[in-house]
């Protein structure tokens, strides 16, 4: 469907092709190129898990050419077969009509002529050849009457796109299937395919049953999958997740299955197989975009329900001609349905179990129920049989309501694992179930049959639980279980050695009984009996083995013969290599001026070589800076996790090192440099001597690159700016002393210092929540700057940005020398905030003004003035100096970092005047000015804040 867009890119290849056929010497071209939908055929074959959820995989198919599709989205799918485009040339027409999608498969019901017909009487009477045309959002505003118009031309039905991968949704699909339906057409749905895993084709079944639901449709709605040759669907498992499709939409009550596809890739990947070809609507273009009876014939001959034959009917629009694909099903239900829900072996009773259910409209009358087992592999050969009971399935029922026999089509049975049944699973061939019902009391005949996929049972798991060398030997034990083991009584364990593919030794064991394997592996034979445990001394052959480090591979193995030969099926466990040497570094930390270094170290050379040393380089000189023997530690776990190294139980190690008593290392740490750790196992009491190394590649650097800080509070709190915080730096281990800074980052200019005692450093919270970096439990700092300090005054005058830096340095003198420091972020201490709480006539006619003033600017601007201003005509009217300041508690709670807060009040009282009578009586806006200013004309170097202007009244 989508491949209309598509075909107008093939086109320019000029890729036609001609052949005489079978119904003639006429000759045909098409298009290379692909398909829209596919449509399943026989129903019988149709396997749905709708009732148990349960998957059952069947044959991979896949569909089309590289479409341009109406969403960007991408998925993928699988492939069987020649691969080739699907719209098919006429040259392979013929030959691809003979091919046999599926033994078991029934053949296509048959079809009328009606199809050639339509087109021999539209050839006479200038009707549409097609009858059945799909739309999609390209087309998004046909109208009711142009579908009636199409009627009237010979269109019976219309199949819509309702949705594609798992978002996109076609915006006029609902008008577009309900102007459709008015219009007297028969309305099927379509979904375009990128689903790639099982868990994709549930979201887009379900969005597809959404849409379907939103447009009005009915659970009798013809529901077809648009499976194209796109990127996503070119992949050999797409006949699986196709079957996961349907087995969804049916969940969801739609149970009426189409496929549309390509000839050629349906050819390739048989999607028809999953609906029967009876439902598949297929498409093949011939060069001249047209029909007529020898090409209907020719494509109906192949079984398929529909053709689509052209994308430019009427224009633009996709044409095709129904077959009987959309007359028989297009609003019917399915009429047969089946699924294998278990076919296992059950270890606990050495069966064979399988049940699933059957329902099928040819069932009635057939009472009689066999489940019959198959050797695939040796000419169907007939293992066994067993009459079986009918089982309820209201959950079948619910869902194929209209199927015969639905409530009652479950079944199981079990096969005991002897005989001829036993001999083809331990053979590895594929056994085959079907379910039969019939009229006959032995099964054979008028019965009504539904074959599964044929299933080999060959699970071969194992696991080896341990492997310990030691220098008596080796000892292994583990678990095997195989379905292939029947038939094969005696269990061997062989060493093996993979480096030169010798065998060292073999050993003949006894199974042992592990419930615990039979319960997470009840369907694999011997599972409750697959225990092994073995000895083997050391031999010249292991010996060699272990000191070339090579590696040793176990084998455990199933067989007929008493000497561990003969017909056998072997588990081959990873091999183990002696030639190991891991180690993993856990701690490279800096506690209390002292550097630990713990991790461990596994060698299989450290069974001669037991002194165990940590060296210290610098990384950026590359000379080593320190050494400390190390203490070793008992590591059950690294045993665990390495069994197979030798003395991996006492590979741990702990060593420390003296920051301030190691010079090279202090220099290290001084200079900025990362450090590299080397674990070494030698033979040699000073770390010299023969000698194992594991050199960590990890760059330790918890004296640089580990740091946190935070500058909590810095701030103005009276005459004093106060900074408060913390700084923890690894570096620090190397440091005598921390400073704190008051830096003046407008002028880029220090305004002071202070070191900070030890004592006030403490920071038990720090310690806590940075544990990992050195000293951060003496992080913290306080200092304070006295603001009639002149730098610092003046800065404050200005309106300069300040900025705190924390410093640590090993000059406790005056805080030079090597240090490492952070500069926290600049703050601006400019602020300007005023309140007036009256400005009002007096009787007398003077004019009250009450308020406060306070900014961080009024440092060294001792004179705070009070102006009254007119507004109205822009002049001065009076000032007065405020001589003594009103302390205002409540600002300063309101405003605690701000310099002057306490002391910002002011109450001044302006004389009447024939100024200020003026100007009330004109309604002139007053306006107050309170202004600080560092010059008592108060004219010069001052900070204002203008209040808003007012009218007073009398």
């Amino acid at each position: 469907m989508e491949a209309k867009k598509r075909f107008k890119l093939y086109k320019s290849g000029k890729l036609w092709c001609c052949t005489a056929v079978a119904f003639g010497a006429m000759a045909f071209g098409t298009v290379n190129g692909q398909a829209d939908d596919a449509t399943p055929a026989n129903t019988t074959i149709q396997i749905s898990a709708v009732a148990s959820q349960v998957a059952t995989p069947a044959a991979t198919t896949d569909s089309t050419t590289n479409a341009t599709p109406e969403s960007t989205v991408t998925a993928g799918t699988q492939t069987r077969g020649t691969a080739a485009n699907d719209k098919m040339t006429a040259k392979n027409a013929t030959a691809a009509a003979t091919t046999t999608l599926n033994v078991q498969q029934a053949s296509a019901a048959p079809v009328s002529a009606n199809a050639v017909t339509t087109a021999a009487y539209a050839a006479t009477n200038n009707l549409s050849t097609a009858d059945t045309l799909d739309i999609s959002a390209y087309q998004p505003n046909i109208s009711e009457a142009t579908f009636r118009q199409y009627h009237n031309q010979g269109i019976n039905n219309v199949v819509v796109k309702l949705s594609e991968s798992t978002s996109w949704t076609n915006a006029y699909a609902q008008q577009q299937v309900s102007r459709a339906q008015a219009a007297g057409m028969a309305v099927s749905a379509y979904h375009f395919v990128r689903f790639t895993t099982a868990a994709q084709a549930q979201q887009e079944a379900q969005l597809f049953a959404r849409m379907a639901r939103a447009c009005g449709l009915g659970n009798d709605t013809l529901m077809i999958a648009d499976v194209e040759r796109v990127p996503q669907t070119q992949y050999a498992g797409i006949v699986n997740n196709l079957n996961v499709f349907w087995q969804t939409l049916s969940s969801l009550g739609f149970t009426n299955h189409g496929v549309y596809t390509g000839l050629y890739y349906d050819q390739q990947y048989n999607v028809s197989s999953t609906v029967g070809k009876a439902r598949t609507w297929v498409a093949m273009y011939y060069y001249d975009y047209s029909a007529n009876a020898a090409r209907c014939n020719y494509i109906q001959s192949m079984g398929y329900g529909a053709w689509q034959y052209t994308d430019r009917w009427g224009g633009s629009i996709d044409g095709s001609i129904d077959f009987g694909m959309f007359s028989n099903y297009a609003g019917h239900q399915a009429t047969s349905a089946a699924n294998l829900e278990n076919f296992n072996i059950n270890a606990n009773n050495n069966t064979l179990n399988v049940a699933g259910w059957f329902a099928d409209n040819n069932n009635e009358g057939k009472n009689n129920r066999y489940v019959i087992l198959l050797d695939q592999d040796n000419g169907n050969r007939e293992l066994a049989r067993q009459q079986v009971s009918a089982v309820s399935r209201p959950d079948v029922a619910n869902v194929y309501s209209d199927v015969y026999g639905a409530s009652n089509s479950g079944f199981n049975a079990s096969f005991a694992l002897n005989g001829s049944l036993a001999d083809a699973i331990a053979d590895g061939h594929r056994i085959q179930a079907i379910i039969r019902y019939t009229s006959s009391n032995d099964g054979n005949r008028d019965y009504n049959d539904h074959w599964f996929d044929g299933v080999v049972l060959n699970q071969n798991v194992a696991n080896m639980e341990k492997l310990q060398v030691s220098q008596a030997g080796i000892h292994v034990s583990g678990w095997h279980a195989a379905d292939q083991a029947l038939d094969r009584q005696y269990h061997y364990v062989i060493l093996f050695d993979a480096t030169t593919k010798k065998e060292i030794a073999r050993k003949r064991v006894d199974a042992t009984n592990r419930g615990d394997v039979a319960k997470v592996y009840p369907n694999v034979y011997n599972s409750g009996k697959s225990g092994f445990s073995a000895d083997f001394v050391m031999n010249d052959a292991l010996r060699a083995a272990l000191q070339n480090g090579d590696s040793i591979q176990v084998v455990s193995r199933y067989t007929d013969d008493k000497n561990g030969d003969g017909n056998r099926v072997d588990y081959w466990f990873t091999p183990q290599a002696y030639n190991q040497n891991q180690a993993y570094l856990e701690d490279f930390s800096i506690y209390n001026g002292q550097l630990r270094v713990t991790g461990w170290h596994a060698s299989d050379q450290s069974v001669v070589e037991p002194n165990q040393w940590i060296i210290l380089l610098d990384n950026q000189t590359g000379k080593e800076v320190a050494r400390a023997k190390a203490i070793t530690t008992k590591r059950n776990d690294v045993l665990a996790a390495y069994p197979n190294i030798l003395n991996a139980d006492n590979s741990g190690f702990v060593a420390n090192f003296d920051i301030a008593n190691t010079s090279g290392l202090r220099a290290a740490i001084l200079a900025g440099h990362s450090l590299k750790a080397v674990a070494r196992y030698s033979d040699d009491n000073g770390g010299e001597g023969h000698r194992s190394d594991y050199w960590f590649s990890a760059v330790q650097t918890p004296y640089s690159t580990q740091s946190a800080q935070e500058l909590e509070s810095f701030t103005i709190n009276g005459n004093q700016i106060e900074a408060s915080g913390w700084y923890a730096d690894g570096r620090s281990v190397a440091a005598k002393a921390m400073y704190v800074i008051l830096y003046d980052a407008t002028t880029n200019r220090e305004l002071g210092r202070q070191q900070i005692a030890t004592a006030d450093r403490e920071r038990p919270d720090i310690a806590s929540s940075n544990s990992s970096i050195a000293n951060a439990g003496v992080s913290g700092f306080k200092a304070s700057f006295a603001i009639n300090n002149s730098s610092i005054m003046q800065a404050l005058k200005n309106g300069d940005r300040l900025q705190v830096v924390a410093r640590y340095t090993d000059d406790d003198q005056s805080g030079e020398g090597n240090y490492v420091q952070h500069f926290f972020d600049a703050q601006s201490f400019q602020n300007n905030n005023a309140y007036l709480d009256a400005f009002r006539v007096n009787s007398d006619g003077g004019i009250q003004v009450s308020g406060w003033h306070a900014s961080n600017q009024t440092a060294g601007r001792p004179y705070h003035y009070v102006i009254l201003y007119d507004a109205t005509s822009g002049r001065e009217i009076t000032r007065q100096r405020v001589v003594e300041n009103v302390q205002r508690p409540d600002v300063q709670k309101a405003y605690p970092s701000v310099y002057n807060s306490l002391n910002s009040g002011f109450n001044i009282n302006f004389a009447s005047s024939a100024t200020i009578q003026r100007a009330i009586s004109e309604g002139h806006n007053l306006q107050v000015i309170d202004r600080y200013s560092a010059t008592k004309d108060d004219n010069g170097d001052y900070v204002d804040y203008w209040f808003a202007p007012r009218q007073l009244a009398q």
